[in-house]
């Protein structure tokens, strides 16, 4: 799997999975605005001109073809319905047929979540974005209303995998929770809502659990938290230590999994997890190693390198769909 103008990594490299039928990324679009000045939000400093809109789209759609052309995509910083839609109708993913999902607002900026998936591999069943109040020492700076938890709630969209054997009650049933927790920007005052929000999601998707048996359920995005970190704790396991969750990327050498670096320190922000009772059915996983390259971002307009649609890398994930839905 190589990207357009860089070397392909080799400590990284997908192999073609034998088994995996299900692909799966994660990926941070690092503000995917349009050229058009919304005035409910304080898009004014991010909004693009038409040729860096054009290329921003060009180099996302080529990645996510060079990544396999994955079945379901977790989005992050997507602004609106628009940008996915044009993201969409781009030449090199016309033929995947994506549909796409987006996330209520509640960002100041206008970022969002979204997710895009293949209508003929995935039906989708139900969506929810939970967004309860909660009232922290930091005001909810950078929210619409300050009063609720997140700024980017979870987009949660329960997806039925087409042709699965439905045996059992909500066999084949697929959760996907996409995230985009609050930024590390601000130092230690944004921890404790930060945290909180992991806590949240996993709660109530154990909740949630409870109402559809024998399904499934995968949480992708950008927590802006580290394994062994506040939020990725919270999320990944249960107030009695269990594991609620099992990260793909430990499956990587541990050299080999960041997906952002800050001031030299490699960082993985970035996660795609699986039930952890479900993570032998994890086949191939790979980090991209494209946009956190020294020269990266100075190619961020050049249409000719995919390198630099980003400042976060991409994870794909290859499943195997029998293990995934098996009692």
């Amino acid at each position: 799997m190589q990207l357009t103008g860089v070397a392909p990594v080799a400590a990284t490299a997908m192999k073609a999975p034998a088994a995996g039928d299900l692909r799966i990324a994660q990926m941070n679009v690092w503000n995917l605005f349009d050229t058009v000045n919304d005035p409910d939000t304080n898009d004014d400093d991010s909004t693009l001109t038409q040729e860096q809109y054009d290329i921003k789209l060009v180099k996302i759609s080529k990645a996510i073809r060079d990544l396999g052309m994955p079945d379901l995509i977790s989005l992050n910083e997507v602004e609106n319905e628009t940008v996915l839609k044009d993201l969409a109708a781009r030449p090199e993913l016309k033929k995947a047929g994506y549909k796409y999902i987006i996330s209520t607002l509640n960002d100041e900026r206008g970022l969002r979540t979204g997710v895009f998936y293949k209508d003929s591999k995935l039906e989708q069943v139900a969506v929810e974005a939970p967004n309860p109040k909660f009232s922290f020492p930091d005001g909810g700076r950078g929210q619409i209303d300050r009063s609720l938890l997140y700024a980017r709630p979870p987009l949660v969209v329960d997806f039925k995998l087409r042709g699965a054997a439905q045996g059992a009650e909500g066999a084949g049933l697929l959760t996907f929770a996409v995230n985009h927790f609050k930024s590390k920007l601000g130092g230690a005052a944004p921890e404790a809502r930060r945290q909180m929000q992991g806590q949240y999601l996993g709660e109530w998707l154990d909740a949630r659990r409870a109402t559809r048996p024998g399904g499934t359920t995968i949480v992708a995005g950008d927590l802006n938290a580290n394994h062994g970190e506040g939020a990725y704790e919270k999320l990944a396991k249960r107030a009695d230590g269990s594991t609620r969750f099992y990260d793909a990327p430990l499956k990587l050498k541990l050299e080999d999994r960041y997906t952002y670096i800050y001031r030299g320190q490699h960082n993985l922000l970035d996660h795609l997890m699986v039930d952890n009772a479900k993570a032998d059915a994890i086949k191939g996983v790979e980090i991209i190693k494209v946009n956190t390259e020294p020269d990266a971002k100075k190619s961020q307009w050049d249409p000719k390198v995919i390198k630099g649609y980003s400042d976060h890398e991409s994870i794909v994930v290859d499943f195997d769909s029998k293990q995934l839905f098996s009692a």
